[in-house]
């Protein structure tokens, strides 16, 4: 599993400014003094950092940040790499260049193609209208920090899943760091990456453009990568009060899939590829048939092109700020698995637009009170084709038909400032959601219509000091994907319900001396939760509606600043940071399963790091990821894989100013795991192959020079 480090909490920049909260577990300011030049200084369409952080203190409920500095010098591959650290976040390997990533339990357990979250590039969705999100689509080397916003806190982007919002925002040339930047890196597995970019301004103009190519043969059989990776902005001062920003993100992955295991063969053997599925002899020296050959016979792949154009205006109207946003993507997939499921073969037009209306007023008092509404509208148009696999190749055309997606969010929400030191924030959002299948050869036709209007309200108190406290109420709401309703186009479509659900949380975060704290207490009430059941061995999985479920828990996250003064005045730090992550996830009197636990994510997480830092000269660091016990695999709580603890280090030197060597060890103790479950209804009965390994002991290291 790719290491992460935390962002550290800047206790002690914080400490200059102790009417602002500092936070801790990824969005609290770095310890490092960075002094403001004009070429960090944000911009309508692109905040800063430090923007971003004063606007995320109005939110009254949990939420992360997390800079690119944090996961620079990792191996990180994904965005799920980029987040492990964030309290409440739980992200695991599937495939190379493919992460589960689930916050309060989203997208519990499903697929390649995720649900649960909606996920923005500079606050335009990425998540498609269809209700599934690629996370393949975001390269972490084209990151300048990323947004959290757990829950019913996505409101601000006009988000209502049960998971909230991550916003990821893209450098450019005012915020990113270097003008130049070069980087090389390799390690174990023929692993090589290489990655470029370029910011600058034009008078009212700016751009940046990244590049970056990856290859890496992958720890287990038949896990190659090839993968190229391109984002670039251009942005332009209108006037004093317009300014415009047009996105181009294209990517062309391919990367080769190697299956899952059973768990004694997983744990015997991980580097193995899956085993083929076969059934018989039923008696001594009768026939074995071969139901499906396995990943390297059929070549299981997973090819993804995609090609997005999107934009932001920001309009200055004087008290008021109009954000108006478009997009367009092209997404065409090719993918090999089971002889079940065959080949999928999808190709996809997403056209969209977005609006966002936002102010200030005062009332008596002359307290600051804030207002917005805004709202979203996608449709996407989808070939959906699938092949026979035939030993890798593609056979005889088994269906075909139209996939058309449509999805409407309009939302508003009204911060207002009751006393000094204490705001109410209230507000809804409407979504409506439209799915049709149309057959045209050996599929069936279907059509599904969701909408649901989803209040909010909830409180935030500044306790003075640099400590807030805050609470709210949620209604959450979520329908099926395509993928969910067609099983990837193995099945005809399903009449499922969407999922619901009411959600109460409380929490606390600030700074007080050395110690900087996130925390927060949630208990959401789930109707028709999606369950995701593997079938054909484990290689595919169909989607169905559970009962009353709940989803609780506990999101800590803790920094101490050691001898935060004494080794400041030496241009030092040492900080010490925990993250601890209890998924209290199970169903209400089930009449199958009673009230047991529910399948896919682990109970209790605890990620730890140690990190020294000597100002422009070098830092080391040590992590830890306490998984103390696995997650079931199966909804009947009958077998689990064992818990365990990984090990990485990393550390950076610079060498010069702008040249900084930087390594890291990966699973230093090369612990046998299990990375990633596909769900089951009951294990012992079942036996199938639901098991993804972990990666083992990996070395990376590599150079970057900024200019």
């Amino acid at each position: 599993m790719t290491r992460t480090k935390f962002v550290a909490a800047a206790l002690a920049g914080t400490a200059l400014l102790p009417a602002a909260p500092a936070f801790a577990q990824g969005i609290g300011q770095r310890q490092d003094v960075i002094v403001v030049t004009a070429a960090r200084i944000g911009t309508p369409t692109a905040p800063s950092a430090d923007q971003a952080r004063r606007a995320l203190e109005r939110v009254p409920g949990a939420i992360g940040f997390v800079e690119d500095e944090v996961f620079a010098d990792d191996f990180a591959q994904s965005i799920g790499d980029t987040l492990v650290l964030t309290p409440g976040v739980f992200a695991d390997t599937s495939a190379q260049r493919e992460s589960r990533l689930s916050i309060r339990g989203s997208g519990l357990n499903s697929g390649f193609e995720r649900r649960g979250l909606t996920v923005l590039r500079d606050g335009v969705p990425i998540s498609r209208a269809s209700g599934s999100t690629e996370f393949q689509e975001v390269d972490p080397l084209t990151i300048r920090y990323l947004e959290v916003f757990k829950g019913a806190n996505g409101l601000r982007y006009g988000a209502a899943s049960l998971g909230g919002a991550v916003n990821i925002v893209s450098p450019t040339g005012r915020t990113a760091r270097a003008p130049l930047t070069m980087r090389l890196e390799g390690g174990s597995f023929e692993t090589l990456r290489g990655n470029v970019s370029a910011a600058g301004t034009e008078g009212d103009a700016d751009y940046f453009v990244g590049l970056t190519g990856l290859t890496t043969n992958g720890y287990r059989v038949h896990s190659d990568v090839r993968s190229l990776y391109g984002h670039a902005n251009v942005g332009w001062r209108a006037s004093d009060a317009v300014e415009t920003r047009f996105y181009l993100t294209a990517l062309r992955d391919r990367f080769e899939l190697a299956g899952s295991l059973r768990l004694a063969d997983a744990l015997a053997n991980p580097r193995a590829a899956g085993r083929p599925v076969q059934i018989g002899p039923f008696f001594p020296g009768g026939p074995v048939r071969v139901l499906d050959p396995g990943p390297v016979a059929d070549d299981w792949d997973r090819n993804l092109s995609v090609l997005r154009l999107s934009n932001l205006t920001a309009i200055d109207l004087g008290a008021t700020k109009l954000e108006l946003g478009g997009w367009a993507a092209r997404r065409v997939l090719d993918h090999a698995i089971t002889r079940l499921a065959g080949i999928i073969d999808q190709k996809e037009t997403e056209i969209g637009v977005s609006a966002r209306l936002g102010g200030t007023f005062s009332l008596a008092g002359g307290l600051d009170s804030r207002w917005s509404v805004g709202g979203w509208l996608a449709s996407a148009d989808n070939a959906a084709r699938t092949w026979a696999n035939d030993s890798g190749r593609r056979g005889a055309l088994r269906n075909q038909s139209d996939q058309d997606s449509s999805l409407l969010v309009g939302f508003a929400e009204l911060d207002l400032a009751l006393l000094r030191g204490l705001n109410l924030i209230a507000g809804g959002q409407y979504a409506r959601a439209v799915r049709d299948v149309t057959a045209e050869l050996n599929a069936v036709s279907g059509r599904g219509v969701y909408d649901q209007f989803n209040p909010r309200i909830g409180l935030i108190a500044d306790l003075g000091g640099g400590a807030q406290l805050f609470g709210n109420i949620s209604r959450s709401f979520e329908p099926p994907s395509l993928a969910d309703l067609t099983a990837g186009g193995a099945f005809p479509f399903a009449p499922l319900a969407p999922q619901r659900a009411t959600t109460f949380e409380i929490g606390s975060r600030g700074q007080r001396g050395v110690i900087a704290w996130d925390v927060a207490l949630y208990r959401a009430e789930v109707e028709n939760e999606f369950l995701d059941t593997a079938i054909n061995n484990g290689a595919s999985s169909v989607t169905t509606n559970g009962s009353r479920t709940v989803h609780q828990g506990l999101e800590a996250g803790i920094d101490l600043f050691v001898a935060r003064d004494w080794l400041a005045a030496r241009g030092q730090s040492l900080r010490l940071s925990t993250a601890y992550t209890l998924n209290d996830f199970r169903f209400v009197d089930d009449p199958v399963y009673g009230r047991n636990q529910l399948a896919g994510v682990p109970r209790h997480v605890v990620v730890s790091e140690i990190r020294f830092d000597a100002r422009d000269r070098f830092y080391v660091s040590a992590n830890i990821r306490w998984i103390i016990d696995s997650p079931w695999t199966d909804y009947a709580n009958t077998e689990r894989a064992p818990g365990y603890e990984l090990v990485g280090l990393t550390a950076g030197v610079d060498i010069a100013p702008r040249l900084r060597l930087f390594g890291s060890v990966e699973n230093l103790f090369d612990v046998v795991h299990i990375s990633n479950v596909a769900t089951v209804a009951n294990q012992q009965r079942e036996r199938a192959a639901a098991y993804t390994p972990g990666q083992g002991r990996a070395f990376f290291g590599g150079v970057t020079a900024r200019f």
